[in-house]
């Protein structure tokens, strides 16, 4: 049997709630689908699987529980983003490329709370809209490309926060203004993985958790080893993301990057009044390694990002915390909102998050074979796709691609990654690259 490694602290939001695990597979298994990896992709696939076909048997393999990877530990933001941001998107595409792209994303946020609304996912899900913060007259700049960049795709609805105008929204030691887009959700990530469980088990899915597939043979049909047991499958679905090492795929395409979050306790409503985040807007801001910030349902507060290093190897275990990170985090915040110098920080957590080269996402066939579809790649922007990556992978599988020749991401193959030791420089050395943009620019900024 495989290692037992505990869950509940792997962030505060898998801890916060009891969660009945599924027993593994123990004996042979034949399925129409077999989904490798329980996280919001694999989930989302089992879902469309079945609304697809409700006679398929599906069946959810995850090496541990429902919701342990990047699925359980994110910040919780469903959001539009492709990309580094809408210019870049812009600048790398073009407008006839990047703008079906942006319009299916728009698309992904909206159908999440479609979704959830529908099937009556209990996910603490508030839909708010997204601040981006500038610290500097630069940043700000950028946000005004970002706006003309939103504009020459049809989008009207952003607009430039300066002032008062910003002053209102939040009450900021650092920052001047912001840009605003109406279309992002903020939620609980590891309770909508348990909800999207709770909907696909009434459906008829089967799920099979502490079960990681050891070994996997393509072909038809597909073979997956389990410690305890094999699974015979017509078709596969890989929604393993940044864990694709562990079974020997991907591992070209993606770096793991570890994004590291604290949180705080329940702000007390006075500090909360002063803070004047009373419309509760998740919240990045406009350096390269950013920091992104929200508000829980009972009013803690959710800090992460300023640095995301890449571990040798592949690391994915084990470096869930970073103390100078945590240290550095902490500062930020105290430094952004002074009302907030007394609040206690309750939890720390840290995770993997698939990131290509050119930080886009990845949805086809593995190995050429149409019987084996997967998506990964979402670099840390995956849970507004993720809400319709089933949709893609189930069409994929079932003789529909033409339908997604308008998405670049689709049937598209990442930028080739290197193996150690010129990975390890690649992926660092783009971050400390990024990381001295930010102390350069930002070296005049109010503190």
């Amino acid at each position: 049997m495989p290692e037992r490694k505990e869950y509940r602290d792997k962030s505060w939001w898998l801890g916060a709630s009891p969660y009945e695990e599924s027993p593994p597979l123990s004996g042979d298994l034949e399925v129409d689908v077999a989904v490798v990896g329980g996280g919001f992709t694999g989930l989302n696939s089992a879902y469309y699987l079945k609304q697809h076909d409700p006679k398929l048997k599906v069946a959810v393999l995850e090496s541990e529980v429902i919701g342990y990877g990047a699925s359980g530990r994110n910040g919780g933001f469903a959001m539009t983003r492709l990309g580094w941001n809408m210019a870049y998107l812009v600048w790398a595409l073009g407008v006839e490329r990047a703008t079906p792209a942006h319009r299916f994303m728009l698309e992904c946020v909206r159908h999440t709370r479609e979704l959830t609304e529908r099937e009556k996912m209990d996910c603490d899900l508030e839909y708010n809209g997204l601040m981006v913060l500038a610290r500097t007259p630069g940043q700000m700049k950028s946000l005004e490309r970002d706006l003309h960049a939103y504009e020459k795709l049809g989008i009207k609805d952003c607009e430039i926060l300066e002032g008062g105008h910003f002053r209102e929204r939040l009450n900021s030691a650092w920052h001047i203004g912001a840009f605003f887009e109406p279309d992002t959700a903020i939620l609980n990530p590891a309770k909508l993985a348990r909800e999207y469980k709770r909907v696909n088990a009434a459906k008829g899915v089967e799920f099979y958790e502490r079960t990681p597939v050891t070994r996997f043979q393509p072909g038809r049909p597909c073979l997956l080893q389990t410690p305890s047991g094999r699974v015979r499958a017509e078709k596969v679905v890989l929604a393993v993301n940044a864990f694709g090492t562990r079974l020997g795929v991907f591992k070209n395409w993606y770096v793991p990057m570890f994004t590291y979050i604290i949180m705080s306790e329940p702000i007390p409503e006075r500090a909360y009044q002063e803070l004047g985040w009373t419309r509760r807007e998740g919240i990045e801001d406009k350096r390269q390694l950013v920091h992104y910030l929200r508000l829980t349902a009972d009013n803690r507060l959710v800090f992460g990002g300023r640095d995301a290093p890449y571990f040798y190897g592949n690391a994915t275990e084990g470096r869930e915390s970073h103390a100078a990170i945590f240290q550095g985090l902490e500062a930020d915040l105290r430094g952004m909102f002074p009302m907030l110098k007394d609040l206690k920080i309750t939890h720390r957590w840290g995770g993997p998050v698939a990131c290509t080269l050119l930080f886009f996402p990845s949805f086809g066939y593995w190995q050429g074979q149409e019987n084996v579809a997967y998506a990964m790649g979402y670099c840390g922007h995956g849970v507004a796709l993720s809400s319709s990556a089933g949709k893609i992978i189930t069409d994929l599988l079932y003789g529909r691609a033409k339908k997604y020749e308008d998405l670049f991401f689709v049937l598209h193959r990442p930028v080739y990654i290197p193996p150690e030791p010129l990975r390890y420089a690649l992926a660092n050395g783009i971050r400390l690259s990024l990381r001295a943009f930010d102390t350069i620019t930002e070296r005049n900024a109010p503190r």
